[in-house]
């Protein structure tokens, strides 16, 4: 028996052991729904239900499935035979309006309550805090011994009878039934969105049926020929069991097969992402071989006759029977050899030649005209004078203006000059329009104009014809106003 006091050790150690069994015990107290001692009471009111015996403190309130607070009381009301219950609600849901209406809900067969809030309207005032729900905004709910209690005596044998059947069906199966009622709720959703489906399709479920009763007709008319088929497939399956060793190797090599497959089916697909790109790129390509393609069909009758005419050219080339490098393709490679060193000396000359050809080319309709038109230009013919020969006069349109007859020292302001007339100027639609062939530059004119027409003006006038720039040649010609001829490379 120890006689001393306590040191100040112990008894901190006492007061902490204490004090973590308090601490304990109130967790577990808040834990399991009891009220936190001194705590500040959230939003509360009170509802007034005929029929609560199996409600209980710290039962769920709900609204929409959503716990949103809990019931901390309840108490007989001073005005008669009803259960006062009061319920607190959390601050986040709180106030309610006070037209919301409160029903009392069964979570499971067992009886365990909970209270059921159903939103009000936003119109409606809100409920103050500490006050009382109507008696009218509150909701009996139905037992299920009234239920039973509300059929006749012939329904509640029936109904026992029927339980008893179900409880022999599922005697033993519980676990099915409990997997049943599990699958239930997916096996509705996709139950339904099938009958959605087949409810779009209506006219098409309908020709089913409709066809699937005229296959069964047919197969009762041909009841024989449908006998003879399941007879036929006995007779089938009869084989297979004769050859099961054989049947039984095929499904042995056949995992091996499908590996086999499976790698094969991948380095196809690893090809084809590889190829996809190339295919890609291949196909403006293809595009444009089409057209070619068509060209060479038209022209394949044409390569066919080449190619047998071609036959006795190859033979005289090689002379059949003597000595092949004597033949005419021998004899034709030293030809083009020797031609070498002309084709040398023909490039610059050609090169030279060929813009000049081309230039020709450029304006030919000139060039024609002047071929075609020298017989034409000497074809006047004066009057003929005895004991002479036939006489021809050149045709020549001579212009007779101020220029004519005196020396300027610039262009006239009515001089209208272009020595670098392009391809059919004449016809020019400019030049149709405004009368006149286009000039080389219109600065002498102070610009672009249209004709002065002044039909009273004699020599020395001031009427004066139009003037437009000729346009530009083409970039192969310089791109200017006088043509450019370039060699060739």
């Amino acid at each position: 028996m120890q006689k001393q006091a306590p040191s100040i050790g112990r008894v901190l150690v006492a007061i902490g052991f204490a004090l973590s069994c308090f601490g304990l015990l109130l967790f577990l107290w808040v834990t399991f729904g009891g009220p936190t001692p001194l705590a500040a009471h959230s939003y509360r009111f009170t509802a007034e239900f005929p029929e609560a015996v199996t409600l209980s403190k710290e039962a769920d309130v709900r609204i929409g499935g959503v716990t949103v607070g809990k019931v901390k009381d309840l108490q007989l009301p001073p005005s008669g035979n009803a259960t006062e219950a009061t319920i607190e609600i959390d601050p986040e849901f709180a106030p309610i309006p006070s037209d919301t209406r409160a029903i009392l809900r069964q979570k499971t067969l067992l009886g365990e309550t909970f209270v059921e809030l159903t939103g009000g309207t936003k119109p409606a005032a809100e409920l103050e805090d500490g006050g009382h729900l109507a008696r009218t905004q509150t909701q009996d709910s139905s037992q299920i011994d009234e239920i039973f209690q509300g059929l006749d005596q012939e329904t509640r044998q029936a109904f026992r009878i029927w339980m008893q059947g179900a409880s022999e069906a599922i005697e033993g199966r519980g676990q099915d039934l409990s997997d049943a009622l599990g699958n239930l709720g997916p096996f509705t959703t996709d139950a339904t969105e099938v009958l959605r489906i087949l409810n779009r399709q209506d006219d098409a479920v309908r020709s089913l049926v409709r066809d699937t009763g005229q296959v069964f007709a047919a197969l009762t008319e041909r009841d024989q020929q449908l006998a003879s088929a399941i007879t036929g497939s006995n007779a089938t399956f009869d084989a297979l069991a004769s050859r099961d060793r054989a049947l039984a190797e095929t499904f042995q090599i056949l995992p091996t097969f499908e590996e086999e497959t499976r790698l094969t089916l991948n380095r196809v697909a690893t090809f084809a992402d590889d190829t996809e790109p190339l295919v890609r790129d291949l196909r403006p390509v293809a595009d444009d071989l089409s057209p070619t393609f068509q060209s060479i069909r038209r022209l394949s009758p044409h390569l066919r006759n080449l190619f047998v005419d071609l036959r006795p050219l190859l033979d005289a080339s090689l002379k059949p029977g003597t000595d092949p490098l004597r033949g005419g393709l021998p004899a034709l490679r030293r030809t083009l050899a020797r031609l070498r060193p002309v084709l040398s000396s023909l490039d610059p000359f050609l090169a030279n030649l060929n813009p000049v050809i081309r230039y020709l080319e450029f304006y030919k309709a000139q060039a024609g005209d002047f071929l075609a038109g020298s017989g034409h230009a000497f074809g006047a013919k004066l009057a003929d004078i005895p004991g002479y020969p036939p006489r021809h006069a050149l045709r020549v349109i001579t212009v007779i203006n101020a220029e004519t007859l005196a020396v300027f020292r610039g262009r006239p302001a009515a001089n209208r000059g272009n020595a670098y007339l392009a391809p059919d100027a004449i016809n020019n639609p400019d030049a149709v329009s405004h009368g006149a062939l286009p000039s080389f530059d219109c600065d002498n004119a102070g610009g672009e104009q249209a004709a002065i027409v002044n039909p009273y003006a004699g020599f020395g006038g001031n009427g004066q014809a139009a003037c437009f720039v000729q346009p530009d040649f083409p970039a192969e010609w310089g791109g200017g106003r006088a043509p450019q001829v370039f060699a060739d490379p």
